[in-house]
C-alpha cells in the first residue's frame, strides 16, 4: 500500500530556506520553496526525491548510507513506512536519479548556456551505477537497516 498526498516533488538543498545561529552555528529549517513540480502523489516519492539529492550532496556520510539517515529522521517526524512503500523506496530513489539526469541532458542539449541542469551529472552516474547495478538490493537493505537500527528504530 502506498500512501498519496500533496508532495512537493521536487524536494532538494536549493529549495530548502535554513537559519544558522551565528553562536553556535546550529542549523534549523525555516521554510520550503519552489511548490511549482508539486502534485498528488505517494509519499515515498517525495521521500525518494529528498534521499537522492541527499545522496548526491553528501560529503561525510557514505551516499548509500544517506537513505538510512534521511529515512531514520522521516520515521521520527511523520511515519513508519509501510511494506509496498519500503519495497518501492530504492527503486524510486534509482528513478529520480535517471529522471534527473536525462532531463538535465536533454534541457543542455537545448540551452548549453543553462549549466544548472547539469549538477546531478558531477556524481549522478556513478552513484546510480553504484546503487542499482554494483550493489544488490539485499546489501542496500542491509545498510538501510542497520543505519536505522542505530537510531533505534525498527529495520521493517
Amino acid at each position: 500500500m502506498l500512501f498519496l498526498g500533496v508532495i512537493h516533488a521536487d524536494f532538494n538543498e536549493q529549495n530548502v530556506i535554513i537559519r544558522r545561529d551565528a553562536e553556535s552555528a546550529a542549523v534549523t529549517v525555516v521554510g520550503v520553496i519552489d511548490f511549482g513540480d508539486s502534485e498528488q502523489g505517494p509519499y515515498v516519492f517525495d521521500l525518494a526525491i529528498a534521499i537522492t539529492y541527499c545522496m548526491l550532496q553528501s560529503t561525510i556520510v557514505e551516499p548509500l548510507h544517506v537513505c538510512g539517515h534521511v529515512l531514520a529522521g522521516y520515521v521520527s517526524r511523520q511515519r513508519a513506512l509501510t511494506d509496498g512503500e519500503r519495497k518501492a523506496l530504492w527503486p524510486c530513489v534509482a528513478a529520480r536519479f535517471a529522471q534527473s539526469l536525462t532531463m538535465g541532458t536533454y534541457t543542455y542539449s537545448v540551452d548549453p548556456t543553462n549549466a544548472y541542469v547539469l549538477m546531478t551529472v558531477k556524481q549522478g552516474w556513478k552513484l546510480l551505477r553504484r546503487m542499482w547495478e554494483e550493489t544488490s538490493r539485499e546489501q542496500l537493505e542491509t545498510t538501510l537497516n542497520a543505519v536505522l537500527t542505530s537510531y533505534g528504530h525498527s529495520s521493517s
